[in-house]
C-alpha cells in the first residue's frame, strides 16, 4: 500500500554532502538518510526492527504540487530548435512537477516553457543558504566562528519535503507514531541545534503513475544493488553518490564514521526491475550491532522514447 507523506518543517535543516563541508546542504532528503531516521524512531518507540519497507527520497512540493527527479533520460520531444531557447535552464532543472514526470517516463513530449517555469517557481520557495554560528572552548571559553549551510523553505508558501512509501497496511498507524516522533527530534544534521523539525502530514489520495508493460525502470531512491546481476547488461542511464554519516543507536550518535559506499541516485535507470538491499556499513570492528544504509529501490516503470536502448 503506497501513501505520500508530507514533512512541513519548522526550522531549516542540513542535508550534508559526502566530500563537502557543513557549509553546504543538499536539495534532497535521501532515503537512507529518512530510512535511519525512522528506524531510530521506531526502534525507541517499539523496542524492535523497523519491518522491511520501501520508500522514495524526499523531494520538493508546494501545497499540492509534487516535484520528482529528473530522470536520467532524454527530454522527450526535445529538438535541436529547442535546445538553443530552453538548453540552459534545463541542464539547471533538477525537479520538475508531477504532470512533466508523468510525461517523461512515458516519452510523451513536454511543454519546456512551463518546465521551466515551474523550476523558477520551485527556486522561489527553496532554497539553501549559510548561517554563521558560534562554538566555545570547554577549558577556556575560547570562542571560534564556523558556518553551516541549511535549506530553508518558505513557510507562507506551503513549501516542504514529501516522500511515497510502501508498507503493509497494519503497519500504517505505527508508522505514523514514529514519523511524529521522528520530527519532534527532527532529521537531517546539527539537529543539536534545532534543525530537521518538521510535522508530518499524511496524504491518503495519492496515485503514482502506472504504465502498462513498461520497458525500463527508474528508481525514486538511492539504490545499492542486491547483486552482480542486477548491474550486469541492465544499466541505461545512471548517477552514483557516495553516502557517508556518523554512527548512532537508540541513545543517540557514537562520535565514529560509518564505511563510505556508492550508490545509484535517484532517476537513475535500468532495464529489468531491481531490488537494491540493506548494506552493512559499520567500520572494521565495530561489533555492538549492525549499522545499514538503505539502498532498497523504489521502482517506477518507464516507456522509452524509440532510439533509446
Amino acid at each position: 500500500m503506497i501513501k505520500l507523506v508530507k514533512l512541513h518543517f519548522k526550522a531549516p535543516l542540513h542535508l550534508g554532502q559526502a566530500g563537502l563541508g557543513l557549509e553546504e546542504s543538499s536539495l534532497i532528503l535521501h532515503s537512507d538518510t529518512l530510512y535511519s531516521g525512522i528506524f531510530q524512531a521506531w526502534l525507541r518507540l517499539y523496542g524492535e526492527p523497523l519491518p522491511e519497507i520501501i520508500l522514495t527520497s524526499a523531494f520538493p512540493f508546494i501545497a499540492a504540487n509534487y516535484y520528482f527527479p529528473r530522470p536520467f533520460l532524454p527530454a522527450p520531444g526535445y529538438t535541436s530548435e529547442l535546445a538553443i531557447k530552453y538548453g540552459k535552464a534545463l541542464k539547471r532543472t533538477s525537479f520538475i512537477s508531477q504532470e512533466h514526470f508523468a510525461r517523461w517516463v512515458q516519452g510523451i513530449p513536454l511543454d519546456f516553457e512551463q518546465l521551466v517555469e515551474e523550476s523558477k517557481l520551485l527556486g522561489e520557495v527553496m532554497g539553501t543558504g549559510v548561517r554563521a554560528q558560534v562554538a566555545l572552548d570547554r577549558l577556556h571559553s575560547n570562542s571560534a566562528l564556523y558556518f553551516v549551510g541549511e535549506t530553508f523553505f518558505a513557510q507562507h508558501r506551503e513549501a516542504g519535503l514529501f516522500f511515497l512509501v510502501d508498507l503493509p497496511p497494519e503497519y500504517w498507524p505505527n508508522f505514523q507514531a514514529a514519523l511524529k516522533m521522528l520530527g519532534e527530534e527532527g532529521i537531517g544534521g546539527r539537529r543539536s541545534l534545532g534543525y530537521g523539525i518538521f510535522e508530518p502530514e499524511f496524504i491518503a489520495d495519492f496515485s503514482l503513475i502506472q504504465i502498462d508493460k513498461p520497458d525500463a525502470y527508474l528508481t525514486l531512491s538511492l539504490v545499492y544493488p542486491a547483486g552482480p546481476d542486477e548491474v550486469q547488461d541492465n544499466l541505461i542511464a545512471y548517477q552514483l553518490v557516495e553516502r557517508m554519516g556518523w554512527l548512532e543507536d537508540k541513545y543517540g550518535n557514537l562520535a565514529q564514521r560509518h564505511q563510505r559506499v556508492l550508490m545509484f541516485s535517484e532517476g537513475s535507470v535500468f532495464r529489468r526491475p531491481v531490488r537494491g538491499r540493506l548494506v552493512d556499513v559499520a567500520p572494521p570492528g565495530f561489533k555492538a550491532h549492525p549499522v545499514y544504509r538503505n539502498g532498497l529501490a523504489f521502482n517506477v516503470g518507464v516507456r522509452l522514447e524509440a532510439g533509446v536502448q
